[in-house]
């Protein structure tokens, strides 16, 4: 992929934004802050903050706080994820603006919660399974990446490379959430096109209603399979 630095708006003559990419910054030092609060003896931050499906009526607030939590003590899986971050998130942040940068990594990581919920099996062990990780919001930045515009002057083969070997990896090994991929990627790529297609001016109007449509069709959706399970005899 190109780099932020190298990379042009090809498609309306103006070029990425030279502004810091602050937020992905911030992102990745509350982050690894909060993985090395993990191993403090006592405050069970993985427990207390990963996603499980099957509490989320009762504290849906892990359907975000999934994003802090990654495997301990090891930090491979938090490197990947923070890898993943800082190259697709410095260059989507210059594309998009800070605000709706940061309003597709939050979306991303409700998306990826929600995906989880809605293909949970209710009798399985993935509906008690604490679901960790920052993989649904970086896949959303994925997804934006993925936007039918030359306004994002990036390798296209390569971001699909990127995806299909990832979730080739989370389909045959165990233990990886593909259902946090997919939501965060549908996710990513929704708000991509939101925010990058159409004409300049009213972009930010399409790209704040569909955000607003996109949270709502999730808690629907949630709703939904939950109200499903009180059904249940």
């Amino acid at each position: 992929m190109d780099t932020p630095e190298e990379g042009s708006a090809r498609e309306t003559g103006r070029a990425l934004s030279a502004a810091p990419p602050l937020i992905t910054r911030t992102l990745l030092i509350v982050t690894i802050v909060a993985f090395l609060a993990e191993l403090i003896p006592g405050l069970d931050l993985l427990r207390r903050l990963s996603f499980v499906p099957a509490l989320t009526l009762e504290q849906p607030w892990r359907a975000l706080t999934v994003a802090l939590v990654h495997e301990e003590p090891s930090p491979f899986h938090l490197l990947a994820n923070m890898i993943g971050l800082f190259f697709f998130g410095s260059f989507v942040e210059r594309a998009l603006g800070h605000s709706k940068f940061l309003a597709v990594y939050i979306i991303g990581t409700a998306g990826g919660s929600a995906m989880v919920l809605l293909l949970a099996d209710p009798f399985s062990v993935d509906w008690v399974t604490n679901h960790i990780g920052a993989s649904g919001a970086v896949f959303a930045l994925v997804g934006v990446l993925l936007a039918p515009t030359r306004h994002l002057d990036r390798n296209i083969t390569g971001v699909l490379v990127f995806v299909a070997l990832n979730f080739g990896y989370g389909f045959l090994v165990a233990g990886v959430s593909w259902e946090s991929h997919l939501g965060g990627l549908i996710t990513g790529f929704v708000l991509g096109c939101a925010g990058l297609l159409g004409p300049q001016r009213p972009r930010t109007l399409v790209f704040t209603s569909t955000s607003v449509g996109l949270v709502v069709l999730m808690a629907a959706g949630g709703a939904w399979k939950l109200a499903g399970l009180s059904a249940l005899p």
